[in-house]
């Protein structure tokens, strides 16, 4: 089940529902999600209800709400905490005036003892939920700190801290809530209702009640509302929802549309391939849920430091407290009241938060702009990348490869040649094979559908038409055959070393021609390799193609090393020697034909895969659009997010450490350490995160 939960905006609220529900007998699996507000709950229906994690939340002190329900506007009057907050803020002032201008208690201190009640309503409630759960968070401090400055009589500073420390708490859910909604206007994108041909008839219906197959209407303007394809109508679409890129895409019969983009000034009839919740704008919010669940390796570092870090503290400040007193005979109010100050200081919030308040801004922002990362872990890799390993097909080059000349042999004719390649191939998925048949039907040359097809992978194909076996494929599959190619070496010579992809085609009683076929660098690739060399990173080719074939792409684009006429396992082997040489080696393929490589990878990376199930499961981080460019801003985003993630770290724990040193001598109050140890640092983190998930990054 999938609960939408209120006021959860901390990784300690997170934490501490996820402890709570997984207590609940019959649950195997909770994960939540303090960005998205969502709590995902895998239970057995016959032991586990939904009133029954309703009640789990209602307990700790936190709303819940149907996933689908919409975010409350912040800043409305049914956002409970900001009220409060304001409530709080004013009978503190009312307060402070009554003490420093009318110096009568009986005004000052009912409103000083109104403000602690107001501003601190939810502190007392999750700080006595988590002290039932045995869970030590920053609300039992609070209240440890509200109690103890209370028994010394310092009101107006217990008033100080409730009221301060429920703002930070209101400013951080505001961050959250901002990070949220840039997640969830993704599925904004798309419509909510659907205009369908049913029956010859057209009907508005909900999205998720679109079945498969069913027929939608577009008109010029709209977003299209489903995941299909194009059965009538011609228009451009603009998919920057989807890819990242603005530049409108023409779309026509057969071409693929997602759910969110915006159709051009073409009628669209739309045949419907996925559900609602399986689209691609469903999956890509999906995959920034999840990759929360996946911790950078700062997250973990951070974690296991705050565990032995916050008790530190707090030792330190009991001590603080009692042992000047008890060694010293120091007086005890002025001891107990720095311990106080000690004890707030020591409240792990920011630390904690510094590391995935930064990787889900960097995920989400990046989700925005078309690069989808599985997790934090890989984030925080691409920062360490030394070595990128392309693909070329499809990767460096365009992928549309043409069919440049068909030379005949002997007594055959170009036209007998092409039929027979095209007979051949046409039960190939190779981009050869497909460059062959749009070849033959751009002539009109029918093609027989043989038998026994074979594929050798990466060297050709074979069938057996016309009661005899041809074959078509590299001049080296040919060799390995045993057939003679003598009377044709020097002609398949030349027309490699100009940089084109030879296909021979015969059999074994006699050769029948070849074809060459091209494929043409994308346009944006060297800007790209120059832009690698420019951080510093190594680039190498991986490729099947044939040696002066990659030679030539290679010397185009710039690229350091390449190595030619691989097969699928001797990538494998390319990448693992990379590594060993260079370090971390990030893998760029089409995340289908290059997925042995791209999970040996320390990253592997899927290009131009918007709508493509297997790639997007096979990557660690995909592009979603078909722009090389946007492996530049992944690289910079990662780095950049270990910079913002090393700036919080070490921000966070200065601020601290100096504030407890300056606590000693009793140089900090109360009201200073939760103005600048808590509130101060914590906005400070979150806004320095929040960088991440805007504007563009054009540096290293």
């Amino acid at each position: 089940m999938v609960v939408g939960v209120e006021g959860m905006d901390c990784i300690e609220c997170a934490k501490k529902i996820e402890k709570a529900v997984l207590s609940i007998d019959g649950v195997r699996q909770v994960r939540v999600s303090y960005t998205l507000g969502r709590l995902n709950v895998e239970a057995d229906r016959d032991k586990v209800a939904p009133e029954d994690v309703h009640g789990v939340l209602r307990r700790l002190g936190y709303g819940y709400r149907e996933e689908e329900a919409p975010l409350e506007d912040f800043w409305s009057l049914g956002n409970k905490r900001l009220l409060i907050t304001i409530a709080s803020g004013i009978l503190l002032f009312m307060g402070a005036v009554g003490e420093f201008l009318l110096e009568e208690p009986l005004l000052y201190l009912p409103a000083y003892a109104a403000a602690i009640v107001t501003g601190g309503y939810y502190i007392a409630v999750r700080g006595v939920a988590s002290l039932r759960e045995r869970y030590l968070d920053m609300n039992v401090l609070m209240i440890i700190a509200v109690i103890g400055a209370v028994l010394i009589r310092s009101y107006e500073e217990a008033a100080s801290i409730v009221f301060l420390f429920s703002l930070a708490e209101l400013l951080e859910s505001f961050s959250v809530v901002r990070t949220r909604r840039s997640i969830s206007q993704l599925l904004d994108f798309v419509p909510r209702a659907a205009r369908i041909l049913r029956d010859g008839k057209e009907t508005s219906i909900d999205v998720t009640d679109i079945r498969v197959g069913d027929v939608a209407i577009v008109r010029p303007g709209e977003r299209i509302p489903v995941d299909g394809e194009v059965v009538r109508g011609a228009s451009t679409v603009e998919e920057s929802a989807v890819t990242g890129e603005s530049v409108p895409v023409s779309k026509g019969p057969g071409d693929a549309v997602f759910g969110g983009t915006l159709n051009g000034s073409g009628a669209l009839d739309v045949r419907v391939t996925k559900r609602f919740e399986d689209n691609v704008i469903s999956k890509i919010v999906r995959m920034v849920e999840e990759a929360e669940a996946t911790k950078a390796p700062s997250e973990r570092f951070v974690d296991r430091f705050a565990r032995y870090y916050t008790p530190a503290v707090i030792a330190i400040a009991v001590a603080t407290m009692f042992l000047p007193s008890i060694l010293f005979g120091q007086p005890l109010e002025e001891w107990f009241y720095r311990g106080l100050v000690i004890l707030v200081i020591s409240c792990p919030c920011a630390l904690v938060l510094s590391t995935p308040v930064s990787v889900v801004s960097a995920i989400s922002g990046g989700a925005r702009r078309g690069v989808l990362f599985k997790g934090g872990l890989y984030l925080e890799r691409m920062s360490d990348v030394k070595v990128v390993a392309f693909d070329k097909t499809g990767t460096l080059t365009s992928g549309r490869t043409v069919v440049e000349e068909v030379v005949p042999f002997g007594k055959y004719s170009a036209r007998e040649v092409l039929k027979v390649a095209a007979s051949a191939e046409n039960r190939s998925e190779h981009h050869l094979a497909r460059a062959v048949m749009e070849r033959a039907r751009s002539e009109d040359v029918e093609f027989e559908q043989g038998t026994s097809f074979q594929a050798f992978t990466g060297k050709g194909v074979g069938i057996q038409i016309l009661d005899r076996v041809v074959y078509a494929g590299s001049p080296d599959f040919f060799r390995e055959r045993g057939i003679d190619l003598s009377p044709w070496e020097e002609m398949i010579g030349s027309r490699t070393q100009a940089g084109t992809t030879v296909v021979l085609v015969g059999g074994e009683d006699e050769m029948m021609g070849l074809l060459t076929i091209r494929d043409t660098p994308r346009p944006e690739a060297r800007e790209v390799v120059d832009g690698l060399k420019g951080m510093g990173i190594k680039t190498v080719m991986l490729t099947g193609d044939a040696l002066p074939v990659a030679e030539k792409v290679a010397r185009e684009l710039g690229i350091d090393e390449f190595r030619a006429g691989l097969l699928p396992q001797d990538k494998l082997s390319a990448v693992d020697g990379y590594q060993e040489r260079y370090g971390t080696l990030l893998m760029v393929g089409d995340g289908i034909n290059d997925a042995p490589a791209l999970a040996r990878a320390d990253i592997g990376m899927a290009m131009g895969v918007a709508g493509t199930d297997v790639a997007l499961e096979a990557s660690d981080v995909a592009l979603m659009g078909d722009d090389l460019r946007s492996l530049l801003y992944s690289i910079r985003l990662g780095r950049r997010a270990r910079s913002v993630i090393k700036q919080n770290i070490a921000t966070s724990l200065l601020v601290k450490f100096t504030l407890t040193v300056l606590a000693f001598p009793g140089a900090v109050t109360l009201w200073m350490a939760i103005l600048i140890g808590d509130l101060g640092v914590s906005l400070a983190v979150i806004l320095n995160a929040l960088r991440l998930n805007r504007g563009e990054l054009t540096r290293t």
